[in-house]
């Protein structure tokens, strides 16, 4: 048995009332659609390709599926929005499929993010032992409203899938369900693709219409049972907040199996591809998303943001940190309130404390950046020290220019480092320095302007603007 995967993903989600395609929705930092993606593409071996089906239009973004691993994402455009059958036939009469030598569909909807791999190799096995057979998922429902309903013979076979506008009332009673998977050999969709009629109602061609079909000539179709929430979909906004909460459960318990601290797992979000090491504590408030991983006996503080970042052993993130696709190096200190900027590569036990923004900025092992500093596009010795207020003049206007400090500087407060500038090993530059040329090794250097006291010139400073304020009352007044 050869597997190609299908994911509707072609609808216009118009309930989901809002600009961003209903598939793309954020779940954890993560699409919508890639929580069926990656349950397709986890099944290994078994999936040679996945068909993502989009509307007219594709999907908006270069990259809206990653590829974990081989199987990268085949789009492909479902011409008119006419119903599941017309995008798997969209998928069969495409290129890719017909050079292909797959022999079954695994299609599952876009929008059902709770679909996992186990349920997927359940149906597989079930469909390699009878590989003939049309396999369909089923459920029961205590309020089955607004489902198709299974319709089974007094022996217990399928016969048909009835869908609800359709119905009579005694099957509308019927609590067994089409969930919406199903595994469906090529010579069926062959032999369907343009005879499928379109519903009379909605003027949409349905994938359930093949159960029908193939009783009708004699061919088997076998079920599987799955749990009612496997089969869960979005169609709203609160059905989004109400997977994402599954999905968090889900995901936290994980990690915590995996040695883990979350002090409040409801309230810690956690993307699908994060990793994090044993005995790492988490705060609340915290969202780690994308391809963030961190690593053993780290403490990430109180509202701590990562995106696609590299946490080292034993490093603690003090309160609401921001990385974006940083590196932070084990032991190292960050926070609070401090913002790591793509490019920020930090080093064994680096310091970078609070209002601290960093922007392709290499800091060597020990080196301290401990207040208020902005620090971009500069490399930065091991054991240097970065004092309170200091900036790297990166930008001119027009270009960005590169500031190289040594090992073991002393950068004094309320310092501009204008770049380009490279400052050399164990120089110290003292507070309120401006730097403009480059620094030899072991330099000190300062630009303080003369000093100048002026005796009792803040009392006439204040009496100055004492008159103007009532110079100005005068004039407000009537």
């Amino acid at each position: 048995m050869i597997i190609d995967g299908v994911l509707l993903a072609a609808g216009s989600g118009t309930r989901m009332r809002s600009p961003v395609p209903k598939v793309l929705s954020p779940v954890l930092g993560a699409p919508l659609l890639s929580y069926p993606y990656r349950a397709l593409v986890r099944l290994h071996e078994r999936v040679g390709a996945v068909h993502v089906v989009v509307p007219p239009g594709g999907l908006p973004g270069d990259r809206p599926l990653e590829a974990p691993g081989s199987v990268s994402p085949l789009y492909v455009v479902q011409e008119r929005p006419d119903g599941t059958f017309g995008a798997c036939e969209a998928v069969i009469s495409s290129s890719a499929f017909l050079s292909g030598s797959s022999t079954h569909l695994l299609v599952l909807n876009g929008d059902g993010p709770l679909v996992d791999e186990t349920l997927l190799e359940s149906l597989v096995s079930l469909g390699e032992d009878r590989p003939g057979a049309l396999v369909l998922t089923t459920a029961h429902l205590d309020d089955p409203t607004g489902y198709g309903r299974i319709l089974r013979d007094p022996s217990g076979r399928v016969f048909a899938i009835r869908e609800e506008s359709a119905a009579s009332a005694s099957e509308k009673a019927i609590g067994e369900v089409n969930a919406g998977i199903y595994l469906i050999p090529r010579p069926i969709l062959l032999e369907a693709a343009g005879r499928i009629a379109p519903d009379p109602r909605k003027g949409e061609r349905y994938l359930t219409d093949l159960v029908a079909r193939v009783v009708a000539q004699a061919g088997e179709v076998l079920t599987l049972s799955v749990s009612p929430e496997a089969m869960r979909g979005v169609n709203t906004q609160e059905e989004l907040s109400l997977v994402t909460a599954v999905l968090r459960e889900r995901i936290n318990r994980l990690h915590m199996g995996r040695g883990v601290t979350l002090q409040d797992p409801l309230r810690t979000d956690i993307g699908p591809e994060v990793e994090i090491g044993p005995g790492t504590v988490i705060l609340p408030q915290s969202f780690l998303e994308g391809r963030t991983r961190v690593g053993s006996s780290c403490r990430i503080g109180l509202g701590v943001h990562l995106l696609d970042t590299e946490v080292g052993d034993g490093a603690v993130l003090r309160d609401y940190v921001v990385a974006s696709s940083a590196v932070i190096g084990p032991k190292a200190v960050v926070g609070p309130f401090a913002h790591l900027r793509p490019g920020t590569e930090l080093g064994l036990e680096v310091h970078i404390g609070n209002f601290v923004e960093t922007k392709k900025a290499v800091l060597g092992p020990g080196a301290k950046a401990n207040h208020l500093s902005y620090l971009g596009d500069v490399t930065v010795g091991a054991r240097t020290n970065i004092g309170a207020g200091t900036i790297t003049c990166n930008y001119d206007g027009y270009e960005k220019f590169e500031t190289v400090i040594g090992e073991d500087v002393f950068v004094g407060s309320d310092t501009q480092l204008v770049a380009p500038l490279i400052v050399g090993d164990g120089a110290v530059i003292a507070a309120g320095s401006t730097v403009v040329a480059d620094l030899p090794p072991g330099a000190l250097y300062l630009t303080r302007p003369s000093p100048e006291l002026r005796p009792e010139g803040a009392l006439r400073y204040h009496e100055r603007r004492r008159e103007r304020r009532k110079k100005n009352k005068r004039k407000e007044s009537p």
